[in-house]
């Protein structure tokens, strides 16, 4: 979109992303980067039998419904997060990442960061650079003294002390509903077409400069979308602290090694969203978050695109699972051409493998099909193993084979 002159503002519309998912993001990475700090179990779990994300702004997240800490869940590992508005940071006072003059952003020269740019169709998405620092207390709780004592020693040789050090991750940045809708009101992309949200998702990855995502819902069945995003972490934790246990009777129980982690990172402020398209300058909502949810985001890995020969990533999303057992569908990650190809590999007996895979992480691991989940093509539905469920973020990735698709075509309309 060109600058217009200052004769001539271009409208726009200011839209909040939600600081619960924000926050979140943050807290799950964090969460997931102590746990894989520790060693592993024999069989590859966590050390900790009891895992609690716990604050006045926390949803809380119980590995075990037991609120208890007896010696039968632990070891233990306990985060509180807080936000610090008021902490130095970098570029503190700067307009790169403060709102310094109640100024209008569409006039002139603005420090606004791109995201979305439709020249066709007049449209632009900036944002506020945001400079954050969160605090996350933690608390390991260990049954008896000399598991307090090896575990300190491991971490004052294992992670670096009163020394900053950068944790390179990726977050995911809600886009309103509202945003999403007016998007495709000026685009006249539908968002679903034909029950399928890829070719939206498809425009939108062609006019952004950062991958925009999708979250598979279950019961629920609205659509979200997220902006992702690299994020450099810079990370300080002061010192390892230990107490002497607490007294139960003739015994101390309870020994408990205490940290804070200081995290400061850059995040998104107001979004805004310009056109001269725009006749009616819409109302700003806020989201209506009661608590952070710590929500993993996965990582893009160099193996994801290292695929077969004629294979390709063609869609991924995230879900969460809210019972055991669950199932989530996901028929919505996949065009109308790719599911009559499935239905027609199904019909005719043919092994889906020559043109779908879906493999599955969670919070970042790989998991096993079979094992851990199991997918009905027929009904287009994942069916999770899981007994564990509203705690774990799940990453669902899905690789197609265009040529073998492609020969499918050829072979049954007798083309060349």
């Amino acid at each position: 979109m060109k600058k217009k002159p200052l004769s001539h503002p271009v409208k726009y519309v200011q839209m909040m992303p939600s600081s619960a998912h924000m926050y979140g993001n943050a807290v799950a990475f964090i969460q997931k980067w102590l746990i894989d700090q520790f060693p592993k179990k024999d069989n590859g779990d966590t050390i900790f039998k009891t895992i609690n994300v716990s604050s006045k702004i926390a949803h809380r997240q119980l590995r075990r419904t037991n609120h208890d800490i007896s010696k039968n869940n632990k070891p233990a590992l306990m985060i509180r997060p807080r936000v610090d508005f008021n902490d130095d940071r970098f570029l503190q006072g700067t307009p790169i990442t403060d709102r310094l003059l109640y100024n209008s952003y569409n006039y002139g020269p603005d420090a606004l960061q791109p995201f979305f740019f439709d020249d066709r169709n007049q449209i632009a998405i900036k944002y506020q650079l945001n400079r954050t620092v969160m605090y996350v207390d933690v608390v390991l709780v260990f049954s008896s003294l000399m598991q307090q004592l090896n575990y300190a020693t491991y971490l004052k040789n294992k992670i670096p002390t009163n020394s900053p050090f950068d944790l390179d991750t990726c977050f995911e940045s809600f886009l309103s509903v509202e945003m999403m809708n007016t998007i495709s009101e000026l685009s006249c992309v539908p968002i679903e077409t034909n029950g399928s949200v890829k070719p939206f998702l498809n425009y939108m990855n062609q006019h952004s400069n950062t991958p925009v995502t999708y979250k598979l819902q279950g019961s629920t069945n609205s659509n979200e979308f997220y902006r992702y995003h690299p994020v450099k972490i810079i990370t300080t934790i002061p010192q390892f602290d230990i107490d002497d246990g607490e007294r139960n009777g003739q015994i101390n129980d309870n020994y408990q090694i205490n940290f804070t982690i200081r995290m400061e990172f850059y995040t998104n402020g107001i979004y805004f969203l310009f056109s001269d398209k725009i006749f009616k300058v819409k109302r700003q909502s806020l989201p209506d978050d009661s608590s952070i949810i710590p929500v993993f985001t996965d990582v893009l890995l160099r193996e994801d695109w290292n695929l077969q020969t004629g294979w390709m990533q063609y869609n991924r999303a995230m879900c969460r699972l809210t019972k055991e057992y669950d199932d989530i569908e996901f028929s919505k990650l996949l065009s109308p051409a790719i599911i009559t190809a499935i239905n027609h590999y199904i019909e005719r007996g043919y092994l889906l493998d020559e043109i779908i895979d879906i493999r599955i992480r969670r919070q970042g691991e790989l998991i096993s099909y079979g094992i851990d989940y199991d997918v009905d093509f027929e009904n287009l539905t994942i069916k999770f193993k899981n007994k564990d469920f509203g705690y774990f973020t799940y990453t669902i990735m899905i690789c197609i084979n265009p040529e073998a698709i492609n020969e499918l075509i050829k072979r049954e309309f007798n083309l060349k």
